[in-house]
């Protein structure tokens, strides 16, 4: 029992050793991030704006039954109701409605790391 228990306990210190040592980059998150990104088709209507306390304050646009997330300086730009459009394969948000059309880049504010969890 007592080997067991020391064998378990030496893994989860291993492990910690190891990221402590090698932590994910920021870099390293946007890559995931926009990868997921790419992967998504959108031509919807804002339904909600989210901010997941629980996730470090990260924010979200809600749409049908999927989100996005957006950078915190994109807070003004987009309102629940606008039309959001996203090709597949492209960084790029356009935010449309009666009074604008905008085009809003997540490559271009890459200080700033998002959630990945969306």
């Amino acid at each position: 029992m007592f080997t067991l228990v020391f064998i378990i306990l030496s893994i989860f210190i291993l492990i910690f050793i190891f990221f402590k040592n090698n932590p994910v980059s920021d870099d390293d998150m946007n890559v995931l991030l926009f990868k997921k990104i790419r992967n998504k088709s959108v031509r919807s209507v804002v339904t909600k704006k989210r901010i997941d306390y629980t996730n470090h304050g990260a924010t979200y646009v809600v749409y049908e039954r999927d989100s996005l997330p957006t950078h915190t300086g994109w807070d003004e730009k987009i309102q629940i109701g606008d039309s959001i459009i996203k090709s597949k394969g492209s960084l790029k948000l356009v935010i449309k409605n009666d009074f604008k059309n905008d085009t809003l880049d997540y490559e271009s504010n890459l200080d700033e790391v998002l959630t990945t969890h969306f």
